[in-house]
Order: C-alpha cells, then sequence, then structure tokens
C-alpha cells in the first residue's frame, strides 16, 4: 500500500512499509484540500484546491496513482475553490465536487466534463447561508453517499447546514432541525441508514431518523471543534472523530495552538472516550481520517504535516511520518 497524501505544497507519496525519503509530486493545483478516488480503479485519484490563484485551476485528476496530474476544473468554477470532492461508488465515472460560494458540480465522465446542480440553486434560505471570516463566503465542506442506496448524496455547507438529494441532485431537502449549521463532514452508517453523523464547529450530531433530527453528542468529548469523522466497520462497528479546544483562528496564536485530541465511540456515537496518543497532537489538527485496509485501523493526516496510523483495534496512535508540507486529506492505493 502507498499513500497518497494532499498537503498544501502538492502531493506527497508515501509508503508506510518501506520508510525511506517521501516523494513530493507538485499537482496542479499544488496545493491540495480534498481527495477522492474512483470507486472502482483506486489509481485514478482527484484533487481539490482552496488556494485560488488567477490562471490556476482548482481541481486536478491524476490517472497513474497519484504520479502525474492534470487540470480538470470546470470552466463554469474557474475562480471557485474547491472544497470536497466525491466519487460515486455505484455510478462509473462519476464524480461531484462542492466549491466555494456553496455550488455543487456533477461530471459523468471522470471530469472531462461538468454540469452544475441547479437544484442546489434553488434551496430555500441558501442566501442566508454564510461563513465567519470576511468575505463570509459559504462553501461546500461535505459529500457523501448513503451505502445502501448510492443514489442518495447528502451535502454539508460551512455555515448552512445538511442537504440531502435522491434524484442526482435535481431537488434537495433540509436536514437541519437541532443542527449546528457549521458542518465540516457528513456520514451515513453503515450499518443503518437511518442513523447519520456529523461534525460541526460546535461539536458532534447524531440522527436517529434519517436526519429528521438532530441531537448534540456531549458525553465524552471534551472539545468543541469537530472535523474529520470515520465510521470504521472492522471487527466492531467504531466511530472515530477528532477535535481542537476552538476554531482555526485560534490555532496559529493559542499557547498550545488546536490542543487537539482524538475520540472513540463504540456504541455508534452515543457517547466516546479519547483515544491515547502518547506523542500528542503538539499543536496542530487532525484534518482527514481514512480507514487502513493493509492492518484494519485507520490512517489520519495534520495540518502540521504529521501522518499517524492506528492499531487494528483503533485503540492506539502512532506517527508514520513527519515534518511534510500541512497535510489535509489522503488516499491509499493498493
Amino acid at each position: 500500500m502507498r499513500l497518497c497524501i494532499g498537503t498544501s505544497k502538492g502531493i506527497v507519496i508515501l509508503d508506510p512499509a518501506r520508510g525511506g525519503t517521501p516523494l513530493m509530486v507538485l499537482a496542479d493545483p499544488s496545493g491540495v484540500w480534498c481527495m477522492a478516488q474512483d470507486a472502482a480503479d483506486p489509481g485514478v485519484i482527484y484533487a481539490g484546491s482552496t488556494q485560488y490563484i488567477r490562471g490556476k485551476g482548482t481541481l486536478a485528476r491524476s490517472l497513474d496513482g497519484g504520479r502525474t496530474w492534470s487540470d480538470v476544473t470546470p470552466p463554469l468554477a474557474r475562480e471557485e475553490e474547491v472544497w470536497a470532492v466525491a466519487a460515486s461508488p455505484a455510478v462509473k465515472d462519476q464524480l461531484w465536487i462542492g466549491t466555494s460560494h456553496a455550488r455543487v458540480f456533477r461530471s459523468d465522465d471522470r471530469g472531462r466534463s461538468f454540469k452544475e446542480s441547479a437544484g442546489f440553486l434553488k434551496i430555500p434560505g441558501r442566501e442566508r447561508w454564510t461563513f465567519p471570516p470576511p468575505p463570509h463566503i459559504p462553501h461546500v465542506r461535505s459529500i457523501t453517499f448513503d451505502p445502501h442506496e448510492p443514489s442518495m448524496m447528502y451535502v454539508g455547507v460551512e455555515e448552512g447546514g445538511i442537504y440531502r438529494t435522491r434524484d442526482g441532485g435535481l431537488s434537495f431537502e433540509s436536514l437541519n432541525d437541532g443542527l449546528y449549521d457549521d458542518i465540516h463532514t457528513v456520514a451515513v452508517d453503515p450499518l443503518d441508514s437511518r442513523r447519520l453523523y456529523a461534525t460541526t464547529g460546535g461539536g458532534f450530531y447524531l440522527s436517529t431518523n434519517a436526519g429528521g433530527s438532530w441531537t448534540h453528542v456531549e458525553d465524552g468529548i471534551s472539545r468543541s471543534y469537530t472535523v474529520p469523522l470515520l465510521v470504521h466497520s472492522g471487527d466492531a462497528e467504531t466511530i472515530i472523530t477528532a477535535a481542537a479546544a476552538g476554531p482555526p483562528p485560534m490555532w496559529a496564536t493559542h499557547p498550545i495552538g488546536a490542543d487537539a485530541m482524538l475520540f472513540r465511540s463504540d456504541d455508534r456515537g452515543a457517547h466516546f472516550e479519547q483515544v491515547p496518543f502518547e506523542q500528542g497532537f503538539g499543536r496542530g489538527m487532525l484534518m482527514r481520517l481514512k480507514p487502513d485496509n493493509d492492518l484494519g485501523g485507520f490512517l489520519g493526516v495534520c495540518n502540521d504535516g504529521m501522518v499517524v496510523r492506528s492499531s487494528h483495534d483503533c485503540r492506539a496512535i502512532a506517527p508514520i511520518a513527519e515534518k511534510l508540507p500541512p497535510a489535509y486529506d489522503l488516499v491509499a492505493i493498493p
């Protein structure tokens, strides 16, 4: 297994089994925020960037496992940041991206062409969506699919809430009763589609009625700003998240940075316990979690350039790489 890691300086290719010096690859865009892998061909990878530079694209595609990249930014989104990218698990060659200004685009040919979701632009109340730092532009932060019904897709907006489509983006329904609307990640329970999870700027949320209403889960989570989310189906179903003491502006100024901790739940999100990490995260924050198909645990990347790997039972973690550029996402290549 090789890891293809998206960082602020480009793609890092790392082989955890062999160690050695990581290989840095310049993608276009070079600063990567989000990544996705084709469901049928894991060597096809997409990378989105939130670093908009005039004349540069913000969406790239690799057909060779991350070694080389080409710009596939939609013409209608040349000036947009790409905050979310997701490949359909059921529809061959279908790709979805979420951008700044809270827009959603779909490609049915591996990124060669895109169409914008007009239904997402018609959601009532979207004019009230915002984002705290100026110029207060909301963005699509999370796109995920129901593993039991892949035509059902969930879109999370920072800050605007969660919306579901059942018809390929023609229409959307709001799922925001009791939910803090600063959405970071949405996940569907693989054992029960009515059970949804969300990480937000105001904590971890659980829905047991398909998003009809939400409960703020505080039991065992001692930090408020939750970001990554993984529903891990190993020997038993485990939910993993990480949380910081506050939002990103304080990570650079607080004496101990993000003051991040990792948490796990073995009862499907009802309560959590801290995952021990002797080294600690330092000033960094864990930004993304992915399953480790080799060892059975999980892998994660941090915004201080650390890459971590858990034990098989997800009860302990250790660093496998450090001092990379700030890392925000990763995919594993068999």
